[in-house]
């Protein structure tokens, strides 16, 4: 059983807000439009218009673009002081990085209460982003955007309660968010509560609950949830013993290089007092296994 219960810390920061589908527009009229716009100082189509002109790229699209995010945003749109914190902190081709001035657009965001500008000023005090590297203070503006429903804020703040990292050790409270995410769809955290029930950490050990969220988790596509789910059938663990499931899901984790999977699958195929012995079978396996790692 993967003992460890993982945490991608930081792995993604929120991508902001969704680009127009109909990307690669023309944009039409430009002076005239744009002027226009500008003057009836609606936040929303200014915010739109920016985001025509980023889709259509080129330097002079991505420089108009960031003068109309900047007017957006001055205007009160969030969106767009959510695209400039982005901006800011990768950089283009026509804007240079600047991290004190992203996490400055990410702050005004964090102060009307946005959970995208409250979860990445998080990421600004853990990471060093801008200011003064504070991990108290960046889980202080996880948990909040983790209480506005944010699934990122929930996987990191599980994960900074689970590890101790900015607040108190506290494994009851580091379940409750990671089952808050996996209700949300997060595969990982999915596959985290099947360990947390397997192993009793935050909460009581229950088999059955932890097959039914490995289960979840590895039908929802998560790789190391294939082989825990495989090792629950192949032990009858939480479920009735199944060897033909538990081939079925190891089968995939294998196939993943999961090295679990493999021994897994060695020791079915190849103990004799297997119901599934098949010594043929397990010298391929070690052939595509050994295939798989190099």
């Amino acid at each position: 059983m993967k003992k460890s219960i993982l945490f991608l810390i930081l792995s993604t920061l929120i991508i902001g807000c969704n680009n127009d589908s109909n990307a690669k527009k023309t944009v039409e009229n430009e002076s005239q439009d744009v002027n226009a716009l500008i003057k009836s100082e609606n936040s929303s189509e200014i915010f739109k218009l920016a985001t025509t002109y980023a889709s259509n790229g080129g330097k002079e699209n991505l420089t108009k673009a960031y003068e109309l995010y900047n007017k957006a945003a001055e205007l009160g749109s969030t969106d767009a002081m959510l695209q400039l914190g982005l901006l800011l902190r990768e950089g283009n081709e026509v804007v240079s990085r600047n991290d004190k001035a992203s996490t400055q657009w990410f702050m005004k965001l964090a102060e009307k209460g946005e959970a995208a500008g409250l979860h990445n000023v998080g990421v600004a005090y853990y990471k060093w982003l801008g200011v003064e590297l504070d991990k108290k203070k960046a889980y202080h503006y996880f948990l909040q955007s983790a209480e506005k429903g944010l699934l990122q804020s929930q996987v990191l703040v599980s994960g900074l309660l689970y590890n101790g990292d900015g607040v108190n050790k506290d494994l009851a409270a580091s379940f409750q968010w990671m089952l808050k995410a996996a209700e949300q769809g997060d595969i990982d955290s999915q596959n985290n509560v099947g360990l947390a029930y397997e192993n009793g950490e935050g909460v009581e050990k229950d088999p059955k609950q932890s097959f039914i969220w490995f289960k979840k988790a590895a039908d929802n596509g998560q790789v190391f949830a294939n082989y825990n789910v495989a090792l629950k059938y192949f032990t009858g663990n939480g479920v009735n013993q199944n060897l033909d499931e538990a081939i079925k899901y190891a089968e995939v984790a294998f196939k993943k290089g999961d090295e679990g999977a493999y021994e897994l699958l060695s020791e079915i195929y190849g103990d004799e007092t297997s119901l599934k012995y098949n010594p043929a079978k397990a010298a391929n396996l070690k052939k595509e296994y050994e295939n798989l790692k190099n």
